[in-house]
C-alpha cells in the first residue's frame, strides 16, 4: 500500500482494501466457474485493523458454496510491514456472492464445489 490510498487519517482506505477483496473473491469464483463471474452481493465486510501506508497485504479467497449459478467466497486480508519480519495481522475479511455470466450477461450453470478426499477417507 501506498501514500496514495490514504485517508487523512494516514490509513489506507477501506475502499482501496474492499476492491483487493473483491478481485481475489472475483478470481476465485471465475477460476471455478471456468469464466466470467460478476459480484452480486457483499454479504459481509468487516474492517479489524488499520492498514497503514507501507503494509504488505494479502487476499486469501476460497470458495465455500456452489449453486447452480452462484458461488459464495470468502476472503481474508493480511498484513505485514514491509520493512520488518514477524508475524502477520488479519485486518479484514468477507464474505461474497457471484454469479456465473455467459456473453450476454445471462445467469449460467456452474460445477459443483467438490470436497478434496481426506487422507484418512482414501481406501
Amino acid at each position: 500500500m501506498s501514500e496514495h490510498d490514504t485517508n487523512l487519517y494516514g490509513t489506507i482506505h477501506g475502499g482501496v482494501v474492499m476492491k483487493l477483496i473483491d478481485d481475489a473473491a472475483a478470481a476465485a469464483a471465475g477460476r471455478h466457474a471456468d469464466g466470467p463471474a460478476v459480484t452480486v452481493s457483499v454479504d459481509r465486510m468487516s474492517f479489524l485493523a488499520p492498514v497503514r501506508a507501507g503494509d504488505l497485504l494479502s487476499a486469501h479467497a476460497e470458495l465455500r458454496r456452489a449453486g447452480r449459478t452462484s458461488m459464495t467466497v470468502a476472503v481474508r486480508v493480511t498484513a505485514e510491514r514491509w520493512n520488518a519480519s514477524g508475524p502477520t495481522a488479519e485486518v479484514a475479511n468477507a464474505g461474497l456472492t457471484f454469479v456465473a455470466v455467459d456473453a450476454g450477461g445471462r445467469p449460467r450453470p456452474v460445477p459443483p464445489l467438490t470436497v478434496p478426499e481426506e487422507p484418512a477417507d482414501r481406501g
